[in-house]
C-alpha cells in the first residue's frame, strides 16, 4: 500500500463517525457529500506530496453540471480561520482531529445556513467579494449565475431574469464551447420566463435529474 492509499484508509476510519452524525457519505475515498434541498454540501481532501488540504463547498443541483464543483467554497484552513494551508502527514490522526473540529465549528453551521436555495440567495445578496474568509476565487459572473438559478428555484422570476441577463451579457462575445452552451441554457430559461413561466420548475427538475445522473447521486436526502 502506497502512502496516499494508506492516508485514504485513515481518513475513512477517522471521518466515518463524522459522516454518520452529520449525514455525509463517501462519494470517493477523499470526497464526502451531503444532499439537502437540491444542493450538495461537499468536503474534499486533496492529498499532496507534503501534506493534505481540505476544501468545503456548496453546489446547487439545479445548475447544469457534469462534475463536482468546488468554486463556491474555500480551504477549511482559511474558512473563518488563519491556519497553514496544508496539514502534515506526520501525526495524521492529530491533523484529522483538527479538521474534524473545524468542520463542526465552522463548516457545518455554514452548510446548514447557506446550503439551500434560499440560503444561497440570502448569502450572495449580502456577500462582499473582498471577504476572503468565506469564499475565494468566485467571480462576479458566477455570483449572478448562482443567484439567477436560485431566484428561479424560489420563484423570484423578476430578479432571476435580471441576474441571468447579467451573466449572458458577461459572456456575450465569448466563443468558448462552455460559454456558448451556458448562453443557450440562459436563452431557453429567459424565453420560458417571458412566455411559459409555469414550465420553469419542470426545466429545473430536468437539470436536477440530469445532474444526479451525471454525478451518480442516489437522491438520498437528510
Amino acid at each position: 500500500m502506497n502512502r496516499h492509499e494508506e492516508i485514504k484508509t485513515i481518513i475513512k476510519k477517522i471521518m466515518t463517525p463524522f459522516t454518520k452524525q452529520y449525514g455525509f457519505t463517501f462519494y470517493k475515498p477523499t470526497l464526502l457529500i451531503r444532499e439537502y434541498k437540491d444542493t450538495i454540501h461537499i468536503i474534499n481532501f486533496d492529498l499532496g506530496t507534503a501534506g493534505f488540504t481540505c476544501d468545503i463547498a456548496i453546489q446547487p443541483l439545479y445548475i447544469p453540471s457534469d462534475t463536482i464543483d468546488l468554486s463556491f467554497g474555500n480551504r477549511l484552513s482559511k474558512f473563518k480561520a488563519q491556519l497553514k494551508e496544508r496539514w502534515p502527514y506526520e501525526e495524521i490522526e492529530t491533523s484529522l482531529a483538527q479538521v474534524n473540529e473545524l468542520l463542526v465549528s465552522n463548516a457545518i453551521p455554514w452548510f446548514n445556513e447557506v446550503g439551500t436555495p434560499n440560503g444561497i440567495v440570502s448569502f450572495l445578496e449580502k456577500w462582499r467579494p473582498d471577504d476572503f474568509s468565506i469564499i475565494v476565487g468566485f467571480p462576479p459572473a458566477s455570483r449572478y449565475l448562482y443567484l439567477g438559478f436560485s431566484y428561479l428555484y424560489i420563484g423570484n422570476n423578476k430578479l432571476a431574469d435580471k441576474a441571468l441577463q447579467t451573466v449572458f451579457d458577461r459572456y456575450k462575445d465569448d466563443k468558448r464551447d462552455w460559454a456558448i452552451e451556458l448562453k443557450q441554457i440562459i436563452s431557453i430559461l429567459r424565453e420560458l420566463l417571458k412566455d411559459r413561466q409555469e414550465e420553469i420548475h419542470l426545466k429545473l427538475k430536468e437539470y436536477i435529474d440530469n445532474n444526479c445522473k451525471n454525478l451518480r447521486l442516489k437522491k438520498e436526502k437528510i
